[in-house]
């Protein structure tokens, strides 16, 4: 800018000396001159004002006076530095839980006897649970269960048909051959009672057992024990109601056995059969079992009743069906001769110790053994039917 000025200031110099010579000495010279000397200090003057535009208050150069030159801005502020969060403490890693171990199971305090009079039953015994494991006493998704048939059969010792509930193992084929378990309930009671809800009870223990390689395929049969040929059911606590489930002996051998045989595929023989009961059932299954060895080499009681030998209770003066010297084994004797029951049983008492005192005292070779804290019924019952169902059916054939 300033020397675009002193260029304009130069050419404005030069055009008054060319006047001068022009134009002479004349009037119009001095007009001349005068109009020339006035932009001659406006040019100065804006000069002037140039110079002082180009200082600030310090006498520094603040406008662009070089093309070249970098623009100065102001400072930015330099931002305070962000602290950097301190960083959160890994946590302790949660100690993985330790797997709840298995309880063991508790074998019951078992009385065996091996006087030379039965089989010995040290091993079977040696096994017993006190209480049946929790995962063998419901029905699994996993486990196959057969199929229930509920029928009757004519009964000749009875003179009447009678009810029948029977269990079949999974996969029942008219190819093989079965063992069969029959299971006798209470005083009272019926075909439906032993079997259970169709979730539980000796019909899924059995199959569970059996799923896992445990006890043998068998088929279950729930027969109606009162066997009476003047009236079809029990009636009251008597010596002649008592007489009625003494007479299911003769019913089933005679009428029920054969039955089965005739209808379904059965494995024969006293190896291949069992009998077990509860309370009634317990005490019918030891009758039957002392009176027919032959045809049992399996039996098991369950908190059985009295009745078996002579004794009283709060009921009744029972006359027995044996004596206590009677409660012994000839030539043949079962494999497994089972008792148990709860040590707390309010109903049928010290009966079934008492039948373990006579065994005992007559040398006769069996299994007993009490459940802790059990009335009359569970644990008592899921126990003894657990137990029997592993142990049977595990002699080798004759």
């Amino acid at each position: 800018m300033i020397i675009m000025s002193i260029a304009r200031l130069y050419v404005l110099r030069q055009e008054n000396a060319r006047v001068f010579r022009d134009e002479g000495k004349g009037t119009d010279m001095k007009k001349s001159m005068k109009k020339r000397g006035i932009a001659l200090m406006l040019v100065c003057g804006m000069l002037v004002g140039f110079a002082a535009c180009g200082k600030d208050t310090e006498g520094k150069t603040t406008g662009n006076t070089d093309a070249t030159a970098t623009p100065v801005s102001e400072a930015t502020a330099t931002p305070e530095p962000t602290a950097t969060p301190e960083p959160t403490a890994t946590p302790e890693p949660t100690a993985t839980p330790k797997p709840t171990a298995t309880p063991a199971p508790v074998y019951a305090e078992n009385a065996w006897f091996d006087n030379g009079n039965g089989a010995d039953m040290s091993v079977a015994a040696a096994t017993v649970e006190v209480k049946a494991p929790a995962a063998y006493t419901y029905k699994k998704s996993d486990v196959e269960y057969g199929e229930i048939i509920t029928t009757t059969y004519y009964s000749t010792t009875c003179g009447r048909d009678k009810n029948l509930i029977i269990a079949l193992p999974a996969g029942y084929t008219e190819e093989k051959q079965y063992p069969v378990t029959y299971v006798l309930h209470g005083v009272g009671g019926s075909e439906k009672d032993m079997i259970g809800n169709g979730s539980s009870g000796v019909r899924v223990m059995a199959a569970n057992l059996a799923a896992k390689g445990e006890a043998e395929e068998m088929i279950l049969v729930f027969p109606n024990m009162y066997s009476s040929a003047t009236q079809a059911s029990f009636s009251g606590i008597d010596q002649e109601n008592m007489a009625a489930y003494d007479n299911f002996v003769n019913d089933m051998v005679n009428d029920l056995m054969p039955y089965m045989e005739a209808n379904y595929s059965i494995a024969t023989g006293r190896l291949n059969t069992a009998v077990v009961g509860f309370s009634m059932g317990g005490r019918e299954s030891l009758c039957i079992g002392f009176s027919r060895p032959d045809l049992f080499g399996y039996v098991g009681a369950i908190a059985p009743a009295p009745g078996l030998t002579p004794g009283k209770d709060m009921f009744l003066d029972h006359v027995g069906t044996f004596s206590e010297e009677e409660l012994v084994f000839g030539d043949v004797s079962p494999e497994i001769l089972m008792i148990c029951s709860g040590d707390k049983d309010s109903v049928v008492g010290q009966f079934p110790k008492s039948y373990h005192t006579i065994l005992t005292t007559n040398g006769v070779n069996h299994i007993w053994y009490e459940i802790p804290g059990s009335n009359h019924g569970d644990p008592a019952m899921s126990s003894g039917l657990y137990n029997f169902c592993k142990m049977i059916f595990k002699t080798e054939q004759e």
